[in-house]
């Protein structure tokens, strides 16, 4: 899990967590909901299942006590718990008060079938004893003795359908097998069987020795709700999931957009004014702080590069260009002018037996003989021109002109501002004092394919031109200058200037 972790990116990260815990509270807000609404149903069902019930409680109660089976078995009993809905199975069971006698009528009130629970052996024997006797007491009573004669047939019908009663619950207990369990130690007198989706519902009775009844009710239509109810919970959780998600979606985009928008700022190479534009500099939150500190960052970083630029650029004996600065504006210089139909001329200015000036004088007389070299050589330049000390004694001067007799005409500007400072050099032994030998290389627009050029190869050229005009000066004797454009391979290109004694 921690690999997977590591391997996701910010984004996906915000994503996944925060759609985990959107699916967490969805999920357990379901559950609850489900719960709550399944149980409340449960209940409610139950409260209609004791109400119906509830009339018969009194009736039953005074029939337990009194050991009262006649009234158990009234037909209006039996019509009174049919005609209540859903109800499969009932029991009554007690304990008299008044025998101490265990009393249990089971009734089937779809087929308005009774029986009792309760037969204990012998009974049925005592039954028909107590017929037999009541018919021949009925017998014996004389015709005109109305009174008596009632009262016996009222006995002997009473034994006779408790005979029958009797009879039937010995049919009723050898051939019908209860299909539930009565629930033990239950709470709030109900509970639901739901594998069978029976209801089952039990209720006190009132008599002094207590009893119950024991009903289970058909509950089908909870399996139905159960069913429609998780319908529901279902499309709701996956309609809240899809909200989630879009709602996940849109914070992680709010909030990682800005974050990929400065990582790709960080990586351009556009300095920090670039990032004025970014919309994340407007915002009042984390993320704005972060962006307007970025930026001030890259404010001090780039005025610290242009500090460093700066010194970078300049040469730190001389204050000319450096060959930093040389190598990055060498290109543009070149590019520029060429384009704008200009001769553009690059000349490389050598002092003359260098070596043995710091060997005879020391290098700290060389660092200023370098600064003396350096101010001739830019005395006369233009502001349009540019010069560098490319390295050691060499200096690498930047120019354009109209036409190359101009650009000859710098050259020997510059050869003879440097000799007449008249700075002693003995190991220059020519001329005793301190002289330079400059080599040139010119380009013109008309002289190349405007087509095909590579300013980057053309840079090159001009330099290694320049470089082999100067060598062709220090073999011809120093202290001059000499020109060749691009691209000639003839060394009669080379023009030698007039060397000033």
């Amino acid at each position: 899990m921690i690999a997977l972790a590591k391997r996701l990116t910010v984004s996906q990260t915000l994503f996944v967590s925060h759609l985990l815990l959107a699916l967490l509270i969805i999920s357990g807000m379901s559950v609850a909901r489900y719960e709550s609404e399944w149980y409340r149903q449960i209940r409610f069902s139950a409260a209609l299942a004791k109400q119906s019930l509830q009339p018969q409680v009194h009736m039953f109660s005074t029939a337990v006590s009194g050991v009262n089976y006649a009234t158990m078995t009234l037909p209006s009993t039996i019509e009174t718990l049919s005609s209540i809905e859903n109800v499969m199975f009932v029991e009554v069971r007690g304990q008299s008060d008044y025998a101490n006698q265990l009393v249990a009528v089971r009734y089937i009130p779809k087929t308005k079938t009774v029986w009792r629970a309760d037969v204990a052996s012998g009974e049925m024997t005592n039954s028909n004893a107590r017929i037999s006797k009541l018919e021949t007491l009925l017998e014996q009573v004389e015709y005109h003795n109305t009174l008596e004669s009632r009262k016996l047939n009222y006995l002997l019908k009473k034994a006779r359908s408790e005979h029958r009663l009797l009879e039937n619950s010995d049919v009723m207990s050898e051939s019908y097998s209860l299909d539930w369990q009565k629930p033990l130690g239950i709470e709030d007198h109900y509970f639901l069987d739901g594998t069978n989706y029976a209801l089952h519902v039990v209720l006190p009775l009132r008599n002094q020795n207590g009893g119950s009844i024991w009903a289970v009710f058909d509950a089908k239509e909870l399996a139905h709700f159960k069913a429609a109810l998780t319908r529901s919970i279902a499309s709701e959780a996956l309609i809240a999931l899809f909200l989630a998600f879009a709602a996940v979606y849109w914070v992680a985009y709010w909030i990682v957009r800005p974050l990929k928008n400065l990582a790709s700022s960080m990586g351009n190479p556009i300095c920090y004014r670039s990032l004025d534009e970014l919309p994340e500099l407007e915002r009042s939150d984390e993320i704005g702080q972060l962006a307007r500190a970025y930026r001030s960052l890259l404010l001090k970083i780039d005025q610290q590069l242009d500090s460093l630029r700066a010194k970078s650029d300049a040469d730190s004996v001389t204050g000319l260009g450096s060959r930093y600065k040389y190598s990055r504006t060498a290109l543009p210089y070149i590019e520029r002018h060429i384009n704008s139909g200009k001769v553009v001329g690059l000349m490389i200015c050598d002092i003359d037996n260098f070596k043995a000036y710091n060997d005879i004088y020391g290098h700290m007389q060389g660092d200023n003989a370098l600064v003396s070299v350096a101010s001739c050589l830019q005395a006369p330049l233009t502001n349009v021109d540019m010069a560098f000390r490319y390295g050691g004694e060499e200096f690498v001067i930047l120019c354009h002109r109209h036409d190359r007799r101009e650009l000859e005409r710098v050259s020997e500007l510059l050869r003879r501002s440097v000799e007449n400072i008249n700075l002693i050099h003995s190991g220059n032994p020519d001329y005793k004092k301190i002289t330079v030998s400059i080599g040139g290389a010119l380009a013109h627009i008309d002289s190349l394919n405007s087509d095909t050029i590579e300013y980057s190869e053309l840079v090159e050229s001009l330099f290694t031109t320049a470089d082999r005009a100067l060598y062709e000066c220090k073999r011809l004797g120093r202290n001059r200058s000499a020109w060749a454009s691009v691209f000639s391979t003839q060394i009669a290109a080379v023009h030698s200037a007039t060397r000033t004694k």
